[in-house]
């Protein structure tokens, strides 16, 4: 058994690496996980995957839980108030974009109908002409933000909401051209491609047999932009043991006694998260490795999901996904 890592939740800082969804997302020192505040459905959710074991595998790991402080208020520097919401928990999940040198990160909302059963009326004719007017409702698809690193300018462009719900059905396939950039090469282009559409691949193949409904779900893609670490993590990855034991993470703790305590995280007070009585998080040492990821898809964001035992398969999740996979397949086909 590899040596327990203890990581450090009372020193957390903002998650830099989000595109899309709502705030209050950090993530540990070590960048190995993310925490996110999380509403009952989402957690009941997580907490099920440990009898879903294929639909967990196309998912980010999920460590535990944290309890969030009556207050459930952060104030930033400058005074103002984010406030929670309804969440008083927050989930401790794999950071996607971990191992990474320049990770170029792409957020794509899922489905037709972006609403469950408990939302308004008001919410869900908001939702509604949000898809009637972007590609949610022609595609099932649309792009919900995302950022790029820029090797001229030694910086990230980021793409707002905005940019994804100015495309149509024709013009979509430019946004999602966008996101692989013509910096790595044609050859490079290519290999990310081939990650990309066969990591949507597996999320299809699971969805297509899992009996589930998700609205506003997304598939989180990441992809290395660093022309070195690209190669290095494309030779890594040839190099692996087809049976590699890499994936097969085990948990050395848990989360068993919390105590209210107010940190400062990247400049803001938060009285939002209560940690551990040590404060620590304690992984296994294979899940913080010196791995060099040339790519990654994840499914992500389950706070309107839930098991439909015999209702058959997510049609509404499944049209989104195998458009984000041909539009990549056109893409490829095209270099």
């Amino acid at each position: 058994m590899s040596t327990p890592l203890a990581i450090d939740i009372s020193a957390a800082v903002s998650f830099d690496n989000k595109v899309a969804g709502h705030d209050g997302v950090l993530q540990d020192p070590t960048g190995a996980v993310v925490i996110k505040p999380a509403t009952g459905y989402e957690i009941e959710f997580y907490e099920s995957l440990a009898v879903h074991p294929s639909f967990a595998s196309i998912c980010p790991k999920f460590y535990g839980v944290l309890e969030l402080s009556e207050q459930g208020i952060i104030t930033d520097s400058s005074g103002e108030v984010h406030r929670t919401k309804d969440t008083e928990r927050a989930i401790v999940l794999e950071n996607v974009t971990a191992g990474f040198s320049r990770p170029s990160v792409i957020d794509i909302k899922l489905g037709r109908q972006l609403w469950d059963e408990r939302a308004s009326l008001e919410k869900r004719k908001r939702l509604d002409d949000v898809a009637a007017n972007t590609t949610s409702g022609s595609l099932s698809m649309r792009i919900a933000g995302m950022k790029t690193w820029d090797q001229n300018k030694d910086d990230y462009v980021v793409y707002d909401k905005n940019y994804g719900r100015s495309f149509d059905s024709e013009t979509v396939r430019e946004g999602i051209d966008a996101f692989v950039v013509t910096a790595l090469g044609t050859d490079r282009r290519k290999e990310v491609m081939q990650r990309l559409i066969a990591g949507i691949a597996q999320i299809a193949e699971v969805l297509e047999k899992e009996e589930s409904r998700m609205y506003s779900a997304s598939i989180l893609a990441v992809y290395e932009t660093d022309l070195r670490a690209f190669d290095e993590a494309v030779t890594e990855e040839r190099e692996r043991p087809e049976n590699s034991p890499e994936d097969e993470d085990e948990i050395e703790g848990e989360f068993e006694e919390f105590v209210s305590e107010s940190v400062e995280i990247d400049g803001q007070i938060v009285e939002q998260f209560s940690m551990s009585a040590t404060g620590d998080i304690v992984l296994d040492e294979e899940e913080t490795d010196n791995e060099k990821p040339a790519c990654r898809v994840k499914l992500i964001d389950f706070a309107h999901a839930t098991w439909t035992p015999g209702e058959g398969k997510d049609r509404n999740a499944l049209a989104g996904v195998y458009n984000l996979k041909r539009l990549f397949e056109e893409l490829l086909f095209a270099l």
